[in-house]
């Protein structure tokens, strides 16, 4: 029986053989492919079942008088599993192209369905189906989701960037490196991205900025016209001791003299 691998030269046998190796080795592997697009959005809708029913106990649940939860949960788990595809095929394209595009074309055939899979799943979920619950004013589904994505993708990233700088620290060469990069990169725009719609979701806001309390303005003094010892005030004209007023003209003591002056009083 003629199978996949009949038509294939040895080189591109090898290709494969090497590839999947290095994906088994490195946690790539099938099983871990199949841990993450098969079995954990189903236990996300089986948890996701069981944490509604028991925040629906509380007699101020949010999630309490929603009628559509359980259909939020099926399209959320959907939307994971495209998530979960469209990401480990553009990892897997990353790392073909950090690797220096080695493998011909036949890495990019094996990559390309499940971001093509994926990516029409993610699209008939969030355009098509999503907008016609009420997931806008009731988003509990959609927190437990963004949860999960951003556990599994920032866990993720961490433990790639620890095999990235073990893989520099030991001087490996850049091909041995480049998977974990890949993964790195791909699972921190993941998770950042769902860490962050989780926060808004959830009401966060952005921490005040400190400002910076500046003394009042000096109120009297220092200015201009100056307030005590200049013109028209205290000490200066046609005020105390200036002309019109006392000790100036026109008043005691000035001319004419109002007392002690000539003529004399009688």
């Amino acid at each position: 029986m003629e199978t996949i691998l009949t038509r294939l030269d040895p080189t591109e046998i090898n290709v494969l053989i090497e590839g999947y190796t290095d994906l088994a080795t490195t946690g790539y592997g099938a099983v871990w492919s199949v841990v993450l697009n098969v079995m954990l959005p189903v236990l996300f809708l089986g948890f996701g079942y069981l944490f509604l029913s028991i925040d629906r106990g509380r007699a101020n649940s949010p999630s309490k008088d929603d009628t559509q939860a359980g259909l939020k949960l099926v399209l959320f788990t959907l939307l994971l599993a495209g998530i979960f595809m469209v990401a480990g095929g553009v990892r897997g394209l990353l790392a073909y192209a950090l690797s220096g595009f080695k493998g011909g074309s036949l890495y990019i055939k094996a990559v390309l369905p499940p971001i093509l899979v994926g990516g029409g799943m993610i699209a008939a979920v969030a355009f098509a189906l999503l907008p016609r619950t009420n997931n806008s004013t009731h988003r509990q589904a959609e927190r437990y989701a963004l949860g999960v994505l951003g556990v599994i993708f920032g866990v993720q990233m961490i433990g790639a960037l620890n095999a990235v700088l073990l893989s520099v620290f030991m001087s490996k060469p850049w091909e041995a490196g480049a998977p974990f990069l890949a993964k790195f990169l791909v699972s921190g725009v993941v998770g950042f991205i769902a860490i962050f719609r989780f926060g808004s979701a959830s009401g966060w806001t952005a921490p005040a900025r400190p400002q910076q309390n500046y003394p009042p303005p000096q109120q009297g003094g220092g200015g201009y016209p100056p307030q005590q010892g200049g013109y028209g005030q205290q000490g200066g004209y046609g005020q105390q001791g200036g002309y019109g007023q006392q000790g100036g003209y026109g008043q005691g003591g000035g001319y004419p003299p109002q007392g002690g002056g000539y003529p004399p009083p009688a």
